[in-house]
């Protein structure tokens, strides 16, 4: 679906295009156009140009509003293009085409809220709305622009959605709401100095006057709006002021003032091709002179009102018939592409598979590579271990020869342990034959030194004693003195001989045992 409104979107800018290839444009528009670089900033200040020539050369406004589409698409600035796509759409709103201005907004609001453009989705939305009113859908119109009215409310927007409600609620008869929306809107607008909206609100206020059949109220009002228009150049909206002024001064019986202001509104909307409010223009002067009876103008003008009529009806039947082509064309378009697609998905997937195929071949292939590499080194390490394995098989077998050999060599030590054992056993038994011998020589002797040798040792002493008894002279008594300490030497002497003799005797012993 989103490709069937591109293509009609795209046949239509193409279609514009060709019917505008003739449109002059001035030189200094020319040269301001001729600029190599095209910025975000050239892009806003064309689309600003081209909105501005809408009010007074339709044709050039909407050149330049393609213009701005190409040079938008180029650089990529998601913005400018939507919002030159709405100055499209004005375009067409300008000539009174609210069909195609409707598709136009329409394409401007999906372009905005794609690339989160609130400033220009809330302006299509308002144009949108604006549309719905023109053709008696005023329930929409004013369902649309109360949601804008929020989000203006958000995003500090000026007065115009205000004066937009209101003439929706004055299309539906409803003045009240009508009158309350024009006032909220007046006072909203001299708060911003919002010229544009002030006029736009006087003109409202009198058609209401003038539908209360309050003449000179409306007449006032619509003399302010008249001005403001005039000095803002805003001429679709000063045919329709002429052509309310005309209304009024019929309701009021002065036919020459009524006539004079339809008039103006008839070259006015003939010089800048607002073939709507032109249609409505000649309607209104047949009623005038038919009211004069001057038939033969009525007669006239109601002709080019239904001339004219017939002829935007022809217009948009052919637009629709190419509309209707070129969706044909890009259905028939689409299906062709989508068939190329499904043949080339069909191409790819079967290439996939083949690649997948191959892919899967060539790891089968490395995989297999990769174990015949594994089991050749681990042959090849077998044959080494292998080769490792025989040598050391040699070295254990000349390391069992060394081994036999230190074993025989252990045997004759053995063996001559073994007599030399038995030997020292001999020796060791002898030897112990002799200890014992010698401690039996030496019991004797400690026997001896302990009864026969101590014995007279101890008569002496015992006599030497019995001598210090005796009345003795004193050269014999220190004889006697020596003797009994040499005795006692003597004693002595024996004493630790026979304790020594007692002690190896003892340790002779314990060693036998």
């Amino acid at each position: 679906m989103k490709q069937i409104i591109f293509f009609v979107l795209l046949f239509l800018l193409c279609s514009i295009q060709l019917s505008i290839a003739q449109v002059t444009i001035p030189d200094s528009i020319a040269t301001f156009l001729s600029q190599k670089s095209k910025s975000v900033q050239f892009i806003d200040h064309l689309n600003d140009l081209a909105f501005k020539c809408l009010k007074s050369n339709n044709e050039l406004g909407l050149a330049l509003a393609l213009q701005s589409t190409k040079f938008s698409k180029e650089i990529d600035y998601a913005e400018g293009y939507a919002s030159a796509i709405d100055i499209v759409g004005s375009s067409y709103w300008m000539i009174g085409d609210y069909e195609n201005a409707l598709k136009y907004y329409q394409f401007s609001a999906n372009e905005s809220r794609l690339n989160n453009d609130t400033t220009t989705l809330l302006r299509a939305y308002n144009n949108i709305a604006e549309v719905y009113k023109k053709i008696n859908e005023y329930d929409k119109a004013i369902d649309l622009l109360t949601i804008s009215s929020k989000w203006h409310t958000k995003y500090k927007q000026d007065a115009i959605v205000l004066y937009n409600i209101g003439e929706a609620y004055l299309f539906k008869q409803d003045f009240l709401k009508a009158l309350d929306y024009y006032n909220q809107a007046l006072t909203q607008a001299i708060k911003e100095d919002n010229s544009r909206t002030i006029a736009y609100c006087y003109q409202g206020l009198g058609t209401i006057k003038y539908k209360n059949k309050e003449f000179y109220a409306a007449l006032a009002y619509l003399t302010q709006s008249e001005n403001l228009w005039t000095s803002q150049g805003e001429f679709r909206q000063l045919v329709q002021n002429h052509k309310d002024h005309a209304e009024v001064f019929i309701s009021l019986g002065q036919f020459n003032k009524a006539e004079h202001y339809i008039n103006k509104a008839i070259d006015l909307a003939n010089k800048i091709k607002a073939h709507d409010l032109q249609i409505n223009n000649f309607l209104k002067a047949s009623e005038l002179y038919a009211i004069e009876e001057s038939f033969n103008k009525a007669y006239e003008f109601l002709g080019k009102h239904n001339s004219l009529k017939d002829s935007l009806y022809n217009l948009k039947k052919t637009e629709s018939i190419n509309r209707m082509q070129a969706v044909f064309d890009s259905e028939a378009r689409s299906q062709e592409n989508r068939q190329l697609k499904e043949a080339q998905s069909l191409k790819d997937s079967k290439i996939k598979s083949q690649q997948l195929l191959i892919v899967a071949v060539s790891v089968g292939l490395l995989i297999a590579g990769i174990l015949a590499f594994s089991l050749y080194q681990q042959r090849h390490n077998i044959a080494k271990v292998n080769e490792i394995l025989k040598i050391k098989t040699v070295e254990i077998q000349l390391q069992k020869g060394e081994i036999e050999v230190q074993a025989l060599t252990l045997n004759n030590l053995n063996s001559q342990l073994t007599d030399l054992n038995k030997s020292l056993e001999s020796r060791i038994q002898e030897r112990t034959g002799q200890l014992i011998q010698q401690n039996e020589k030496l019991a004797k002797y400690v026997h001896a030194n302990a009864h026969q040798l101590r014995a007279p040792v101890v008569s002496i002493l015992g006599l030497l004693n019995l001598l210090d008894n005796v009345h003795l002279q004193s050269d014999d008594k220190i004889l006697i003195v020596h003797l009994l300490k040499c005795g006692k030497e003597l004693d002595t002497i024996t004493r630790t001989i026979n304790q020594n003799l007692e002690a190896e005797t003892a340790t002779n012993k314990e060693g036998k045992i």
